[in-house]
């Protein structure tokens, strides 16, 4: 049975998402909900939707929706997750799941209190290359894992809400570079000690950093290294290297490959279409549903991917070494 997903704030990446989602229809049925309900049924006649709405209240009382796709502003996350929640409402809410823990906690309790499933859209750990490089990096093709390393030069001017730090919760690093931290913590797991720096700004007027390069280090000795950088020039490939004592894996977000060195030898591995990590993501949401268990990317998973970004922040101020044991 298909699930009904109404996709709540029909923004840029709204549009993003539902054109990734287009390979899942008859599995997972889009809807969608705007404040501007002409905006709302042009996404439902482009992406060949179940219904529009101009109001999320109306989304959410409408008992043909099953579950809902919270792509609003992060000050309005937890706000959209109560009124999905307390509707009966199974929920996916992009990241980050809120803008501080308080915020977080509410949004966990909201969903716990009324029933429903809570799943934070991470879909960079459902990357085809990001699961292939954990399972290598698990079952010792690597030897034992020594640094994960990640970058991103993102073309990208900030503006509206995402150029007010109180709304955004931060700059670059809440926004995009927790997509990076997620994937730290997936590899890594949590680090004993996180230690992070501003890049200087290359994009004037902005009221929170858009470059923040960060340090950890885990008990075990090994070491994460994340650059998240809103750039001026020319992009960059966004890549993942993880390095271990008997090899090394390359990975470019989004490539059908990724390359295993072994030292002597180097094998190019190819990679199943993901859609971004966007269509495994949404299947792993209607599973967790119909098995009624925790889905993969928790609401848990979503605070602690958030508290790490909240230690960086707090490392930048103080510019020292911040403990997360």
């Amino acid at each position: 049975m298909a699930l009904d997903l109404c996709v709540v704030g029909c923004g840029s990446f709204a549009r993003d998402f539902a054109k990734a989602m287009v390979p899942l229809h008859g599995e997972v049925d889009l809807l969608f909900a705007s404040r501007d309900a002409a905006r709302a049924a042009e996404f439902n006649r482009e992406f060949r939707g179940k219904g529009a709405f101009g109001s999320y209240a109306e989304a959410a009382a409408d008992p043909c929706v099953d579950a809902m796709y919270i792509c609003t502003p992060h000050h309005l996350h937890r706000e959209h997750v109560e009124l999905a929640a307390s509707a009966g409402k199974h929920v996916l809410v992009e990241k980050p799941i809120a803008r501080n823990l308080d915020e977080a906690r509410a949004t966990i309790a909201a969903a716990a209190a009324n029933d429903v499933n809570l799943m934070v859209a991470e879909n960079y750990r459902f990357l085809s290359g990001v699961r292939l490089a954990k399972r290598l990096a698990e079952d010792g093709s690597i030897g034992t894992l020594r640094m994960v390393q990640m970058q991103e030069e993102a073309l990208f001017q900030p503006g509206q809400w995402r150029n007010n730090r109180e709304l955004n919760g931060g700059g670059v690093f809440i926004d995009g570079g927790i997509h990076k931290v997620d994937g730290l913590l997936y590899l890594a797991g949590r680090p004993a000690t996180v230690f992070a720096v501003e890049v200087p700004p290359g994009n004037a007027g902005l009221e929170a950093e858009d470059g923040l390069a960060m340090i950890t280090v885990h008990s075990t000795g090994v070491v994460g290294l994340i650059n998240h950088t809103w750039t001026c020039a020319t992009p960059t490939p966004t890549w993942l290297s993880v390095l271990g004592t008997g090899g090394a894996l390359y990975y470019e977000a989004g490539r059908p490959w990724l390359r295993w060195d072994q030292g002597k030898t180097t094998t190019t591995i190819a990679l199943e279409p993901d859609g971004f990590g966007i269509v495994p993501m949404a299947r792993e949401f209607k599973s967790s549903i119909e098995e009624g268990r925790e889905p993969e990317m928790s609401g848990s998973a979503g605070m602690e991917d958030l508290e790490l970004v909240l230690k960086a922040y707090d490392s930048v101020e103080s510019r020292q070494s911040v403990s997360l044991l």
